[in-house]
């Protein structure tokens, strides 16, 4: 993995791995057995995943991947990324997570923070990001954030799904510029114009749903051609092309077969010409939320 620097110093990899939606939050080993037996019953498929799990976190970490990202919106992704993670050495890894809608819009922000630390069963978080821009709320959560990170309790802080009007809007108020944005970001939606004013303004790019999720539409691009003459996947291609032009892409999957695939992608360049025709794929297809234009009381 190439080492990427925020600007506070702090250095992270170019590559990070997305916690699904695992077991719910209860820690009641009741409502776990519960959920198992149902699970076992109505979704096998399911409960091999949520199992699957950590041996996914423990091939990822044996094969250079030390970068894990999280949130309490995943159903109790963070606990079972702490459990899996908790049999290794700290320094060993990094983590991200986030700030939950629920907890800016009581104002809990610090409780907020403490539950994720008690779920992940760890003294601190490597980089701490509010998940949304919750309209009324986000600029008064940030300045919490930032008392979080000045106390030493996460070693950076950031946003998510934030547009370039809501960075300006919070850059009004913040003592902090936001060290990181993660929002959705992939060959049929490239966001080049917040990509860029992230660059202009120091703030690392972090790229959820990074390979477009192998949408059909992208079959009938450039990227096939491309990713044949380089001898990789489309999905590793995606993958390469991310890095290439400075995103830190989040991948997820439940297979390893999959996971190794997508780590293997430093043995090979993109020209300049083919990053172009990729970013040219572009229709400006959004697939998950509008951060414009969404209820963020059910996110």
């Amino acid at each position: 993995m190439k080492m990427i620097t925020l600007r506070n110093g702090l250095t992270i990899p170019d590559f990070c791995f997305g916690s699904p939606i695992v077991f719910p939050c209860n820690d009641s080993y009741r409502s776990m057995a519960k959920y198992m037996l149902k699970t076992a019953v109505k979704n096998r498929a399911r409960l091999r995943r949520d199992i699957g799990f950590f041996q996914i976190v423990r091939k990822a970490l044996e094969n250079g991947c030390t970068m894990f990202d999280t949130s309490r919106a995943y159903g109790g992704s963070e606990r079972v990324l702490g459990n899996a993670l908790r049999r290794y050495e700290r320094g060993r890894y990094q983590i991200v997570t986030k700030l939950c809608n629920a907890d800016q819009f009581c104002s809990n922000v610090r409780g907020g923070f403490e539950t994720s630390l008690k779920q992940l069963q760890m003294e601190y978080v490597d980089v701490y990001l509010m998940h949304w821009p919750v309209e009324g709320h986000f600029t008064e959560s940030w300045k919490e954030m930032e008392r979080l990170y000045e106390e030493g309790r996460c070693k950076a802080i950031g946003v998510c799904n934030f547009n370039i009007h809501h960075l300006e809007e919070l850059s009004v108020h913040a003592n902090i510029k936001p060290m990181v944005n993660q929002f959705e970001c992939h060959p049929l939606f490239t966001q080049d114009k917040l990509r860029e004013y992230c660059r202009e303004q120091g703030i690392q790019v972090m790229a959820y749903t990074s390979t477009g999720r192998m949408d059909e539409r992208m079959k009938k691009t450039a990227l096939g051609p491309i990713a044949e003459r380089h001898g990789k996947s489309m999905a590793q291609t995606i993958l390469r092309w991310h890095q290439q032009i400075g995103n830190i892409p989040i991948v997820n999957t439940n297979k390893i077969s999959h996971l190794l695939d997508n780590l293997a992608i430093d043995d090979f360049t993109l020209s300049e010409e083919e990053i172009l025709l990729i970013s040219e794929c572009n229709i400006n297809s959004r697939l998950r939320y509008d951060p414009d234009n969404c209820d963020f009381r059910q996110l």
